[in-house]
């Protein structure tokens, strides 16, 4: 490729006091005296020059010709590599735009395990060798028509939600590439029909993935399920949160004096995976009542369940329901649990996200406003007239009220300053509550 240099290209100045030769850059501050050299290259594929300014170093500042000479290469060097950029940015292929792309995203904190998986098992088998310049509507086309036809680990093909989960990936992984310049344009678009729509694999499981008050009732009263556990189900029926939300809940969020019901405020969620602790999903802060029932639960595991299985009172750093030696429940461990409960108790194996699923279904069923229902559990502002308007605390409350729940055998407990260590007494209620049974970690 060759490249034709411009007149009055390199233009090499001597700077007497950069401070009054406002002509100087910024970069050029530092200088009191010195000579210049003033780039002024036009890259192809550029329509304007890119415009550089470089001090010439002492050993070549001595004449006209030495400076002259020392610019030129300069020059020759930008150019050339300048050039070799160029040339390499446009053979990138698309499995090298991942790897950019994943990196980066990983660099900026997000969970990059998933996707990267997805782009390996099926995007980049059909586009993976292709330079992403090359890529087509028509490629698109037939990656999703191969994503139709693949088989699933679970039977039959994969879901529809799926499939249409790896589509927006890999445009998003293409508004990269226009982003950075790579390709005019996002090519990642399909006809009409080409696409499935949303539904689910299996039509009737859903139906079934929630819980009735009963079994809810059953679920945070039953003497046969461990008392921490029973803590842990409340928390998770009665407000909607999520399971990763539940599991970093602290003392510290709790706000019992708040009226006419307190507040969980839930602005961080335990990632069971990774191990770290991460923003919330939409990464705003859930503000949610406190039910009355969940209350009375929570001042008597505060009261009694909490200091007698970990040995002294606990703090607003502490977490609400930790594992036995104080750490953050496993996703993985705390299913086993839950299954264990519900086979202990004769119900119907279900999910632990199905507690918020019940959430939302029972305060409906008792009267509560979708919108006011939406808004504790899924607090986004879905449009420009979200910005401007936000409940009251009450109307949250009077919807979290709807949620007709009780606990059976609850009785409402007084808070009372607990002793810092365990005594004697709280070793009696530990034995008496039986809530340190050890277990195993996951406890």
């Amino acid at each position: 490729m060759s490249y034709k240099l411009k007149e009055k290209v390199v233009r090499v100045d001597h700077v007497a006091n950069c401070s009054k030769n406002k002509s100087c850059g910024p970069e050029c501050v530092r200088v009191t005296d010195g000579w210049r050299a003033v780039f002024l290259l036009t890259l192809p594929g550029q329509r304007r020059p890119l415009r550089r300014r470089e001090y010439v170093p002492s050993e070549w500042a001595d004449t006209k010709t030495k400076r002259n000479e020392w610019a030129r290469q300069r020059e020759a060097y930008m150019l050339t590599k300048g050039l070799k950029e160029e040339e390499d940015r446009a053979n990138t292929t698309v499995a090298q735009l991942v790897e950019q792309w994943l990196e980066q995203r990983k660099a900026e904190g997000a969970e990059t395990d998933k996707d990267r998986q997805r782009l390996k098992d099926h995007v980049l088998p059909v586009l993976g060798k292709l330079h992403v310049a090359e890529v087509r509507p028509r490629h698109v086309h037939e990656l999703v028509m191969a994503l139709r036809r693949t088989s699933s680990v679970r039977g039959g093909v994969l879901a529809s939600r799926t499939i249409r989960g790896i589509y927006f990936l890999t445009k998003q992984l293409f508004t990269h590439a226009v982003l950075q310049e790579l390709i005019p344009g996002n090519p990642i678009i399909v006809g009409r029909g080409v696409l499935p729509k949303k539904a689910d694999k299996d039509p009737g499981w859903r139906k079934g993935a929630v819980f009735t008050k009963s079994e809810v009732e059953t679920l945070i009263s039953s003497e046969n399920v461990p008392f921490h556990r029973r803590i842990l189900y409340a928390i998770s029926f009665l407000t909607g949160l999520r399971p990763g939300q539940v599991y970093e809940l602290r003392w510290g969020d709790y706000e019992p004096e708040f009226e006419p019901l307190g507040r969980l405020s839930s602005s961080r969620s335990w990632n069971s995976w990774k191990k770290v602790v991460k923003s919330t999903k939409t990464g705003v802060d859930h503000l949610v009542p406190v039910h009355p029932v969940l209350a009375k639960i929570l001042a008597e595991w505060k009261l009694r369940g909490w200091p007698a299985r970990h040995g002294h009172r606990p703090t607003g750093q502490d977490l609400i329901v930790p594992t036995f030696d104080g750490r953050n429940r496993d996703v993985r461990r705390t299913m086993m649990d839950f299954v264990e409960d519900l086979d202990e108790l004769g119900l119907r194996r279900r999910r632990q996200y199905d507690a918020r699923r019940t959430f939302m279904s029972l305060a409906l069923n008792g009267g509560a406003s979708k919108d006011i229902v939406r808004w504790i559990t899924h607090p986004r502002p879905a449009d420009v007239f979200d910005l401007y308007v936000s409940p009251s605390w009450k109307a949250l409350c009077d919807a979290v009220a709807c949620v007709q729940v009780e606990a059976k055998g609850s009785e409402v407990i007084a808070l009372r300053p607990v002793p810092e260590r365990a005594n004697s007494n709280e070793i009696a209620i530990r034995a008496e509550l039986g809530a340190a049974k050890e277990e195993g970690p996951q406890l």
